[in-house]
């Protein structure tokens, strides 16, 4: 509806240059730049200039939120070794995923290859994607290193959707999930954890609740906020 109430203040060769983008929603013609939308051809700096002034008369946003939901290394091997709190873990996963889904949101699980003889090496049963994790047919970004984004397509595929914020959730706390967020925080992209929704195992210094406690209010606070699961209905 605002789309086609904006279409009605421009001019012919305007709106028939923003219809070859196929746009539905004002949302999809927020996602091109001004730089983007200039290239078209029969639409000037006048039509920028109406749609801004659009904008500022009801209040919208030019850079709308395009969020996605990243799924890291909730895999079987990972799974058998019995994480904290592994059931409330999948089961906040599950939600999020049939949220996003229910939004039509993209979705990116993400899959850790350790390399031959590892638990997770690639092809093994304890590789693949954990059972338990509401999977349907979303991509897969398969990676070797900690980072989601070291070496992989997902910068792109996130580019190509031009994705903004996303939602980090999975495994380990501190090790793929804290290095994600930082590389994601690093490229510009605006950031959530959900409590609740990464886990870890104890260790020689720290219990696995104390190393989430100790990421969640000292360490990723800087690079994303924190919101507790009953939040993500309103605040995603």
């Amino acid at each position: 509806m605002e789309l086609n109430v904006f279409l009605d203040r421009i001019s012919e060769p305007a709106r028939c240059a923003i219809e070859q983008l196929r746009c539905t929603k004002l949302e999809d013609l927020l996602s091109y730049s001004d730089k983007e939308l200039l290239a078209l051809h029969g639409l000037g700096p006048k039509t920028i200039r109406i749609l801004n002034d659009f904008l500022m008369e009801n209040k919208l946003d030019r850079n709308p939120k395009r969020s996605a939901l990243l799924v890291i290394d909730v895999q079987e091997a990972l799974l058998e070794e019995n994480p904290y709190h592994k059931e409330e873990l999948i089961q906040n996963i599950n939600t999020l995923i049939r949220l996003y889904r229910s939004k039509k949101s993209p979705i990116f699980f993400i899959r850790h290859d350790g390399g031959k003889g590892d638990t997770l090496a690639y092809g093994e049963e304890g590789w693949q994607l954990a059972k338990t994790l509401d999977y349907k047919d979303e991509p897969i970004i398969d990676k070797k290193y900690n980072s989601a984004f070291k070496n992989t397509n997902l910068e792109s595929s996130l580019q190509a959707l031009k994705i903004n914020h996303l939602v980090i959730v999975g495994m380990q706390t501190e090790y793929c999930v804290d290095v994600t967020l930082k590389s994601a925080f690093e490229k510009g992209y605006h950031c959530d954890v959900i409590k609740g929704c990464t886990s870890t195992y104890d260790n020689p210094w720290l219990k696995a609740d104390q190393l989430i406690d100790f990421y969640e209010q000292a360490i990723w606070p800087s690079f994303a906020r924190i919101i507790k699961m009953e939040e993500t209905h309103d605040g995603l």
